[in-house]
């Protein structure tokens, strides 16, 4: 696999991550049901599996926790996890499981919580093959949108040149071009 192909691990955790679009300020992730509609879209979880009143705010910490760990991304060197995000893991259901020769981290438990720490399996996954840090928050304020960045170097800061960064460059035209105010 090239850099320039993003593995499912990774383009599950950048979907986790985009259930809040800060541009649209919109959130799909608002209620029960909504977690529910995304666990079943990406086959995490059955349509018959409950989705209980703890599930929500474990799965909101995790986005969150999960989106600051890829906003430290744009600088090289690996942000803390921080407290929120290490006490959410600590409470999703992992195990090391043997089943070929290689062991690989799995869910513990099928349902919701199962589903979630499948998130926590695409980290330690995407960590091994190398594609974590390449997961980045949108450095635009006003869009914040996870991506992948796919640059040689690894030095992508925006989600879409076109988009966020244009805006970024030409608001710094702008500024630049502004007079100066006369010093007395």
């Amino acid at each position: 696999m090239t850099a320039t192909e993003m593995p499912a691990n990774v383009a599950l955790l950048r979907d986790f991550v985009n259930t809040l679009d800060v541009e649209e300020r919109t959130d799909q992730l608002t209620t029960t049901s909504g977690l529910r509609e995304w666990l079943v879209d990406r086959g995490l979880i059955d349509l018959s599996d409950p989705v209980g009143g703890e599930d929500l705010p474990t799965a909101l910490a995790l986005r969150e926790g999960l989106r600051s760990h890829l906003a430290a991304h744009h600088d090289g060197t690996p942000g803390a996890p921080g407290p929120v995000l290490d006490a959410v893991a600590g409470r999703l259901p992992l195990r090391v499981r043997f089943v070929g020769p290689t062991p690989e981290l799995a869910p513990a438990q099928d349902g919701v919580a199962g589903a979630l720490a499948t998130l926590l399996v695409a980290v330690a996954a995407s960590v091994a093959d190398g594609s974590w840090e390449r997961l980045k928050i949108c450095r635009s304020e006003t869009c914040a949108w996870a991506f992948y960045d796919v640059s040689k170097n690894r030095s992508r800061t925006w989600c879409a040149m076109g988009v966020c960064g244009n805006r970024a460059k030409t608001r710094a035209y702008r500024a630049r071009q502004r007079p100066t105010p006369a010093r007395s």
